[in-house]
């Protein structure tokens, strides 16, 4: 039975900069072609001008680079130093099928995952132990459990889909763009981006991705 899975691991990477604003939401993770790991991360607080110079001391990060500033949050993307991937834990994620749904950082790094079975979380838990990076479970549930929805995906991702499908995205040939669904949800085309294929990868796994009808 597939799991939900909402933890807290006690990781460095971006511990500096979270204590110059009130929250980071990472909106995706992924590896460039030059084999660094970059973040795709929404920052929140009451003086963003403090941001870029947390981020600039903070050791865990190479290089910054500013997506989005709406005003009131700002989106950038964020590669991670030698520091920061040697503490990463996602590239264990991906071993052992786990996805990440909802990364939060505040006090500590919260994570709402998708976790194909117990061992695969055992696996993982190790692993953050290895590395001496303090792993809490904080809430476990079977996934038909998770908020009614059978698909596996969060509400930001159904939002998503549903105002994409509605305007006509998904059409051939499209009757609108990225951009113009991005602004519609009040988020930048990176952040729309990441949730479509993130949906659409959970809504897959869980249709027709599942074990074959006998």
């Amino acid at each position: 039975m597939v799991l939900i899975v909402e933890f807290e691991i006690g990781t460095p990477i971006l511990r500096r900069t979270v204590d110059a604003v009130s929250r980071i939401d990472v909106e995706e993770i992924y590896q460039s072609e030059t084999g660094s790991t970059k973040l795709v991360c929404w920052m929140y607080g009451d003086d963003l001008e403090d941001v870029e110079p947390a981020l600039a001391d903070d050791t865990t990060v190479a290089a910054v680079s500013l997506l989005e500033d709406p005003g009131d949050r700002r989106l950038y993307s964020v590669t991670l130093s030698e520091r920061g991937q040697a503490h990463l834990t996602y590239p264990t994620a991906a071993k052992y099928d786990i996805g990440y749904q909802e990364i939060t950082v505040t006090e500590e790094t919260s994570i709402r995952a998708r976790v194909p079975t117990r061992e695969a979380l055992f696996a993982y838990r190790d692993v953050c132990r290895e590395k001496e990076i303090p792993f809490r479970i904080q809430r476990i549930f079977e996934e038909s459990a998770a908020a009614g929805d059978r698909y596996g995906i969060t509400e930001r991702q159904r939002k998503a889909l549903i105002v994409a499908l509605e305007e006509g995205y998904f059409d051939v040939p499209r009757e609108t763009t990225l951009s113009a669904v991005a602004a519609k949800l009040d988020i930048s085309d990176q952040a729309l981006s990441a949730r479509l294929r993130r949906g659409q990868a959970n809504l897959l796994r869980n249709t027709i991705g599942g074990p074959a009808p006998t």
